[in-house]
This record gives structure tokens, C-alpha cells and sequence, in this order.
């Protein structure tokens, strides 16, 4: 069974493409993946189950299109509209040399010294120089800088963000 601390969310499929069986995916523009890229995980149901890529390709700076082995229709892929979608660790940069894109951070844990829990990073804004998190807690959501200066630890094996926000920022 594949476990959460195994894949990082990439983003989620949102509609057919053509009528071959090809879905496109939303993902962040910072997303860096490669062809070499053999299956990517979908959440159905609360598990975490594989599907082999046919092929996989990007269609525009926030999507890819991508098709399962053994999915050749419209009708097939139904079942895939809307879910999320995960890449499996292997394929993600471990090296801590290396400086993560933003949406690494997806699904994360953040909490501030002096607010506490926020949430969970639940979207990336890299649309214009100053990226931001959409942070979720329940029905709240907050819009938080994805500002490394305030960030003072990224926990990878607790999948969370300490932050040291400035005043008063964390309560807007």
C-alpha cells in the first residue's frame, strides 16, 4: 500500500481530452517532471493507487495531458474527473542542495510561532513573482506568502512549514 509520506501532490485532473482517453491535469507552473516518468498515483476513495502512464506531455505552463495504460475512452476515464493526483517521491529532487519548487509544499502542515496550526497548504499561486499558499483549516482559508524569509523550517518527514509570520499577518 502506498503511503502519503511516499508521493507528493502534484495536482488534480479536471477534464477529458480528446476522446482517446487522455485527461488534462491542473499542476502548479512550477512543476518540473520529466518523460522518464513510468506511473503517477491518483487518491480513489482515500487510497493511494497507481496507474502506468502511456504517455504524459505538457499542454500549456499549468497543465499536462496525460494517459493511462488500458484507458482508451471517454467513457473509460469517467471515474477520474476530479480526483487528485500524486508523483511518486522517486521522481521528485531529495537533494537538499537542491532549492524545491513551491508546489512541493503541497498538502504540507503549517504552523506559525505565534498563531500556531493554519493548516494545510491546499494550492499554490505562482502566477506572478510573489508566490502564495492557499492554506486551509476546515471552511477557513487563508492567503500566506510564500515568503522564505519568514519560513524557519521545512520538515520533510513531518510534511510541515514553521513559519515566523509577521504581525498580525496570519490573522487576515
Amino acid at each position: 500500500m502506498i503511503g502519503q509520506g511516499e508521493v507528493q501532490r502534484i495536482g488534480q485532473i479536471v477534464k477529458p481530452h480528446g476522446v482517446g482517453g487522455e485527461m488534462v491535469v491542473s499542476v502548479p507552473a512550477s512543476l518540473d517532471w520529466t518523460d522518464d516518468i513510468d506511473c503517477l498515483v491518483c487518491s480513489l476513495d482515500g487510497i493511494l493507487v497507481p496507474f502506468f502512464l502511456e504517455s504524459i506531455r505538457g499542454k500549456s505552463s499549468t497543465s499536462i495531458l496525460v494517459k493511462f495504460e488500458g484507458y482508451d475512452s471517454v467513457d473509460a476515464i469517467g471515474r477520474f474527473m476530479g480526483l487528485t493526483v500524486y508523483m511518486p517521491l522517486r521522481y521528485v529532487a531529495d537533494s537538499d542542495d537542491e532549492i524545491p519548487s513551491w508546489s512541493t509544499f503541497l498538502d504540507w502542515q503549517v504552523i506559525d510561532s505565534a498563531a500556531g496550526v493554519l493548516g494545510t497548504v491546499n494550492a499554490v499561486d505562482d502566477s506572478t513573482p510573489n508566490v502564495l499558499f492557499l492554506v486551509r483549516d476546515g471552511d477557513r482559508e487563508r492567503i500566506i506568502p510564500a515568503n522564505a524569509e519568514w519560513i524557519t523550517k521545512a520538515d520533510r518527514k513531518k510534511r510541515t512549514l514553521y513559519y515566523n509570520l509577521p504581525e498580525g499577518l496570519a490573522e487576515l
